[in-house]
Order: structure tokens, then C-alpha cells, then sequence
């Protein structure tokens, strides 16, 4: 797949940043402050909630929502807001950080969920931490203005994910997620239903590196984080679900956004069109390149991401959406190979030169059809396209090694819930994928610096179209007022592998009181391999799903409406885990092993001001390559995770936030002597992951300041990272020189790092 030129690409973002501002010149509504707005829903029907009560904690402002769910709130002052909406037989909700900005609409979308206890001696209400009635643990949600406002993120939301329970950071120089000592490429991302490939810029599958999301923060109406445990309608992966959800465009006015930081400059704009419909829009084009230019670096890396949303609700039953996103990265670096020949050391050739591009869209429908009051259905259709190509080389030859690898899939599902009655919900669907791939790779024989010789190889895979095809089926029952119990069964088959697999799962929520519930989960997850593994040798074709099975218990204790309190007991046995060879391309399934842990969590919604949380995680995640081998610490374990946040709202201009973050060192395989080869010295490694780094910490700093303006407001922030300067370790490297000395590197972390953002709302 030819890639589009790199000037094309940018005179297309041109265009659309130039679109986005110049719809700023569309007259706003006629008030002086902002707008609220949105709609109610049943958040298992999802019918609307007609007269629905909304109001804005501590004032006497609010509204009632019309015949089709809808509200609009008038002329707020702008500042920072808590949203509060009740209804007849349902738990109230307390939606907290709703910013209101001068000349601009806020809009929400609010489902509220039927009361599950209501007895003279308890009484249950929403507030603010709401939860999916089949996700009774293991989950956190996250708000717009909790993602942007965080300090060491620079507003990007995977960096957020990584101060939560359970999630370990692999460094400010990545961006992936690794949950429960699982790797980065077990976790499931979905934007709006739709499955993404690959989510973060410069991060190719199955590495632990990539910057930024290609998601701009902006877009997001929230975040459901799953680190276990997860429903039967999510399959294919081991660890976790990241599931995005995309705003809808406002109905009232246009509103443009323009920001830029250290990772590069983006803008968007929403609002209403004709049909009865809206649209946002975004695109951003990243600044490393620049950055690396000024700094003299040989590597020039750049981004470019565009994402876009139409709705429409072609009745009161009917709503259909169109989403797309497209991406592309870029590295280009050149230099001078040396290459050292003597009897007594190592053979350096490094490749100077290289070329890499990696690019990715999607596409597709939503369409949500309101059966009855009390059944509705979801059905995706959707096309994704990956791929990355690389060439790497010497000035002689720049092509010595490199890659062509594309994957196409198209994809169906559909989603149906029924409430059959009023303490009993089933829900069930499908999901078909057919999949196309193309991989061709080639590289010149090597050798480790432990000697070992790698041969030289070509592969070309180019299998059939295969496919997947999932079904599942669950039920959420409350047999009485304390409890509500999920159960549920998968299938999944694989053409290429020609399996298929069942997966059970079940989960419980036990009232203790209003404020207290005792939760359990269990459940068996699978994942197929994927193409780009099973394409590095012919042998692979055998491979089968990898197994993980889940068992987690849980407390909740909610000291305050707005503070919760949680620990959760977990432990994961993993079979048929992928295995790599060092020397070949051959994988196997004779991997096992386990993860288990403790999570402690304290969060603190935003209210008076103030948000905060603070968690501390132990855990231990091992290995074994083959059930006759010795145990090793996998290279994702992290026995100690603690994560300390906080933010405050000093005035109605200023806030302050903070993050500290400390994690043990992971475990690395370290050199313990020096081997002669043919009369070359190479390094003799010690026991697989046998010492740790030195352990990691830092303390992140943001400071933010809005300028109100009559027609237009302007936000300022400093995310100070790595505020006293640590020097975190992320990686060693060991060579031998010609005299048997072994001299051992460190490959550090960003050392303190100011970056500086703007962000222009119109």
C-alpha cells in the first residue's frame, strides 16, 4: 500500500486547520455568558428521559428536559460547575468539572441507571461514581476536564491511564499501557464501538514504546477503563478494554478550539448542520521534527492525526453516526556507519540510515435502533487500515533491512439489549471480521553481542482473506435489592487457526450497605494470535489462542459522595502464552505463568475546588518459556506502583496540579562475564531477568492560567515533568571492547522537562 506524500498530507491539514477557524466567524447565540446542554437518557434502554430535572449544584439554575430528552441551560457565568440530575425511580447523578466558557455551548450527555436499593434502611444514589451494571469492579471512568487538567500528561489520555491502580508506566518516553503485569499489546482500545489497531503515535505492535495518542483529548466525552474482569461482549485480548467515547458535535452554536504544546498543534471545531444533526472535527500535526532539527538530532519524527463524527437523529428512534480517523508517522534519520574489524572484538554495523512510516484509518457506522422502551440495539459496521513500511541501511546499501506490512479488516457487529423485566437484563450479538494481510519482510544475517548467529532471512506471507466470528450472550439479574449478578458465555472461532474457543464469565455485586459493596469476578480470556506474529516463519501457523483467566475480589466504601475508597485482590494464570526464540522467528505456545496482586485506591472527585487520588499496587507477574523451565520475573513486573495526584482551583483563573509517581525498577537480564568466540569477546549474560533497574520515581508540577477575553478565552499551562530531575534508568546496554572490559550503559529517561501549552477556545 503506497502511502500519501508527506506535502499532500500537509496541505490537507491546512486546509481543515483554515476551515476550523473560519467557522469562529458564525455569529454565537446572543447572551454574555456560556451554555449549558444535552440530553438524559436510561442508561440500559437508553430511551430518552422526558422532564428529567437538571440543576447546577449551589445555585437556583437549572432546567427540565423536552419530549425528546433534550435541555438547555442560559446564560451561565463562566467557571467550573457540578451538574445534578434526578429522576423519578432512578439513582441520581453528580457530574463534576462541567467548564463553562464564555460565548460557547458545554455539552453532555448524561444516562442515568434505575435505583437498585430502595428500602427504609438503605438508600442508594448514583452520585458520582457511576459503573456499568455488568462491570462491577475493575473499572474507572474518566471525565473531559479530569483527562486535560491532569499534571505529567501534557493532555494526552493514555498518559493519564498510567497513574491508575494497576497500571504501570514504561517511562515518559512511552505512552503504552501495561496493566496487571500483562504486556502493551493485551490491552483492547475502541473509539466509539470501533476497534483500534494501534492507538499511540510511533508504537508498533507488540513494542512497549510510542509518544502520544492519535486521539486529541478534546474529543473525548469520557473514558471506561477495564483492567480485568471485563464483559463477554469484549474478546480477543488478555488484559484490559480502553473503551473512547467521542462527544457529539453541539446543537446550539460552533465552537472552535485551537491548542499547541511541545508535541505539536491541533484544532477543532463543533456544532450543529442541516438535517438535524452535528459534527466535530479535529486535526493535528506534531512539532518533533522541529524540535530534533533545533536540537541537531539525526532523527526527524513527525505525526499528523485527523478524527471527525457526524450524528444524526433521524427520529426518536433512530440515531446513526459516522466516524473516521486517519494517522501517519514519519522517521527519517541519516548518518555514518563505523564499523570496527579486529581479532579481538566485537564487529560494530550499525544502521544509520533509516526510513520508517507507519500509518492507520477507520471508518464506520453507528446505527442505535430504540426497539421499545425496553430493548434497544447497537450495530457497527466499520473498515480499518494499518500498516507500516520500513528501510534500514548503511550509505553503501539502504535497503539492507526492512519491512512492508499491511492489514486490512472489515468489520460487523451488532449489540441487542432487552430489559425483560425490571431487575432482570439480557443482552446478546455478534461480531464478524475479515481480515486481510500482507507482510514481507528481509534482514541480513547478525550476531548478538552474546555471539549467538542470526541467520539471514526473507519472509512473504500472503495468506487468504481469513476471518473471526464472535457471539456472545449475558444476563444481569438482581434476585433481591442487595445483590446483582452477571453471567455470561463467548465464542469465538478463528479461521486461520481453525479453532474455537468458549469463554465463561461471571461477576457479582453484594450490597454490604449504602455505602459499602463486596464484588467478585471470574472469567476466561482469550487471544488469537496476531498476523504479524504469525507471519515471521512458516512454523507459526500453529500457533493457537493464548488463555488468561481471571479471578478478582473487591470492596467499595464511598466515605463521601464525592470520595471513594476501593481494594481489590486479584490473580491471573496465563497457558498457551506466545514464546520467541532468540536466534529464530519461530514462535510457540508453550508459555505459561501468572500475575497477581493487591490494589489500593482513594479517589476524590472534583468538588470545592479540589480532585485528587491516591493508589498503591503490589503485584508480581512471572513466566515460564515451557512447564519443564525454571520460573523468571516477566520483563513487565513491577512489584511496588504508587501514584500520588492532586489538583486545586485557586481562583477562578488559576489551578494547580500535581503528580508523584514511584514504581520499582523492572527486571533486565544483566552481563556477567566475557566469552571468546573465534577470537571475538562477547558478553556472558547471568540468570533471564535476574536484576532490577534502580527504581523509578518523579514528581510532575502543572500550573494553569485562563485569560477571559469579551469574545474568546485563552488557557496557559506549564507541565513541568520530572520536576527534581531524577535520573531514571529504562534500559541497559552492555558491550565488550578488545581487552575483555565490559562497559555497561544506561539509556535514561527524560531528565526535567518544561512543557509549555496554549489552548484558544472560541
Amino acid at each position: 500500500m503506497k502511502l500519501p506524500a508527506k506535502n499532500y498530507f500537509e496541505k490537507a491539514l491546512r486546509f481543515a486547520v483554515l476551515f476550523i477557524v473560519l467557522t469562529n466567524t458564525i455569529i454565537h447565540a446572543q447572551n454574555k455568558g456560556g451554555t449549558i446542554s444535552g440530553e438524559v437518557r436510561d442508561g440500559v434502554s437508553k430511551r430518552p428521559l422526558l422532564y428529567a430535572n437538571i440543576s447546577i449544584v449551589g445555585t437556583q439554575i437549572g432546567a427540565v428536559t423536552d419530549d425528546k430528552g433534550y435541555f438547555v441551560i442560559n446564560n451561565v457565568s463562566p467557571g467550573t460547575y457540578q451538574l445534578k440530575t434526578t429522576y423519578i425511580g432512578y439513582a441520581a447523578l453528580l457530574k463534576e468539572d462541567i467548564g463553562v466558557v464564555h460565548l460557547r455551548n458545554t455539552s453532555v450527555s448524561i444516562e442515568l441507571f434505575p435505583s437498585q436499593i430502595e428500602l427504609n434502611e438503605v438508600s442508594v444514589t448514583g452520585g458520582y461514581f457511576q459503573k456499568p451494571l455488568d462491570q462491577s469492579l475493575s473499572i474507572r471512568s474518566l471525565t473531559q476536564q479530569e483527562i486535560r487538567r491532569s499534571a505529567g500528561s501534557a493532555e494526552d489520555i493514555f498518559r493519564v491511564m498510567q497513574s491508575l491502580p494497576g497500571v504501570a508506566t514504561a517511562g515518559g518516553k512511552s505512552a503504552q499501557l501495561i496493566v496487571r503485569g500483562g504486556s502493551p499489546d493485551e490491552n483492547l482500545t475502541l473509539l466509539d464501538n470501533i476497534e483500534i489497531y494501534n492507538p499511540i503515535h510511533f508504537a508498533r505492535s507488540g513494542e512497549s514504546m510510542g509518544i502520544v495518542s492519535i486521539i486529541n483529548p478534546s474529543l473525548l466525552k469520557g473514558v471506561d477503563f477495564m483492567t480485568g474482569g471485563f464483559p463477554a461482549k469484549y474478546g480477543d485480548k488478555m488484559s484490559s478494554v480502553f473503551e473512547m467515547s467521542l462527544v457529539d458535535g453541539n446543537k446550539e452554536m460552533y465552537n472552535t478550539d485551537i491548542n499547541a504544546n511541545l508535541g505539536g498543534f491541533g484544532a477543532m471545531v463543533d456544532g450543529p448542520i442541516p438535517g438535524n444533526g452535528t459534527m466535530i472535527f479535529s486535526a493535528r500535526r506534531g512539532f518533533f521534527d522541529l524540535l530534533t532539527n533545533l536540537m541537531n538530532k539525526p532523527a526527524a519524527p513527525q505525526y499528523y492525526d485527523a478524527v471527525a463524527k457526524l450524528t444524526y437523529d433521524l427520529d426518536e428512534k433512530n440515531r446513526i453516526s459516522f466516524v473516521g480517523f486517519y494517522y501517519l508517522d514519519q522517521i527519517s534519520r541519516e548518518g555514518t556507519t563505523t564499523t570496527k574489524k579486529t581479532t579481538s572484538e566485537s564487529t560494530t554495523s550499525k544502521y544509520d540510515y533509516l526510513t520508517r512510516d507507519d500509518y492507520g484509518t477507520s471508518f464506520g457506522t453507528n446505527w442505535r435502533y430504540l426497539f421499545s422502551p425496553k430493548a434497544f440495539s447497537l450495530t457497527t459496521i466499520s473498515f480499518s487500515g494499518n500498516g507500516w513500511n520500513t528501510l534500514q541501511g548503511t550509505e553503501i546499501d539502504r535497503s539492507l533491512a526492512g519491512e512492508d506490512i499491511r492489514e486490512n479488516s472489515f468489520d460487523f457487529k451488532n449489540e441487542t439489549t432487552f430489559n425483560v423485566l425490571d431487575n432482570l437484563e439480557i443482552k446478546g450479538g455478534g461480531y464478524f471480521r475479515f481480515i486481510d494481510s500482507k507482510h514481507t519482510t528481509w534482514r541480513p544475517a547478525d550476531t548478538t553481542r552474546i555471539g549467538q548467529i542470526i541467520p539471514a532471512s526473507s519472509i512473504s506471507f500472503l495468506p487468504e482473506m481469513s476471518n473471526k466470528v464472535s457471539l456472545f450472550l449475558q444476563d444481569t439479574w438482581r434476585p433481591f435489592v442487595r445483590l446483582s449478578l452477571t453471567t455470561g458465555l463467548r465464542y469465538d472461532y478463528f479461521s486461520f487457526t481453525k479453532e474455537g474457543n468458549i469463554s465463561p464469565r461471571v461477576s457479582a455485586s453484594f450490597h454490604l450497605s449504602d455505602k459499602t459493596s463486596l464484588n467478585a469476578s471470574f472469567g476466561k480470556f482469550y487471544q488469537t494470535p496476531a498476523a504479524y506474529q504469525i507471519a515471521l516463519d512458516p512454523h507459526n501457523v500453529f500457533l493457537i489462542s493464548s488463555l488468561a483467566t481471571h479471578y478478582i475480589v473487591g470492596i467499595d466504601h464511598l466515605f463521601a459522595e464525592d470520595t471513594k475508597f476501593t481494594v481489590e485482590l486479584y490473580h491471573k494464570d496465563l497457558t498457551n502464552v506466545f514464546v520467541a526464540n532468540d536466534t529464530t522467528n519461530i514462535l510457540t505456545n508453550d508459555g505459561e505463568g501468572f500475575a497477581q496482586g493487591i490494589e489500593f485506591s482513594l479517589q476524590k472527585k472534583f468538588t470545592d475546588g479540589i480532585v485528587g487520588s491516591a493508589s498503591y499496587s503490589y503485584s508480581t507477574s512471572k513466566r515460564k518459556d515451557a512447564s519443564n523451565l525454571s520460573e523468571y520475573y516477566f520483563e513487565y513486573d513491577r512489584p511496588h506502583i504508587f501514584n500520588l495526584l492532586g489538583g486545586i482551583e485557586l481562583s477562578d483563573t488559576w489551578q494547580l496540579g500535581f503528580k508523584f509517581q514511584y514504581a520499582s525498577g523492572n527486571p533486565y537480564t544483566p552481563a556477567v562475564g566475557v566469552a571468546v568466540k573465534n577470537g571475538v569477546n562477547y558478553a556472558v549474560d547471568g540468570a533471564y531477568n535476574s536484576a532490577r533497574l534502580p527504581d523509578y520515581h518523579k514528581l510532575d508540577i502543572r500550573i494553569d492560567k485562563k485569560f477571559i477575553f469579551e469574545t474568546w478565552t485563552l488557557t496557559a499551562y506549564l507541565d513541568l515533568w520530572n520536576v527534581y530531575n531524577r535520573e531514571n534508568v529504562l534500559s541497559y546496554s552492555s558491550r565488550v571492547d578488545a581487552t575483555g572490559v565490559i562497559t555497561t550503559t544506561p539509556r535514561l529517561d527524560f531528565g526535567i522537562l518544561p512543557i509549555l501549552g496554549l489552548s484558544a477556545q472560541f
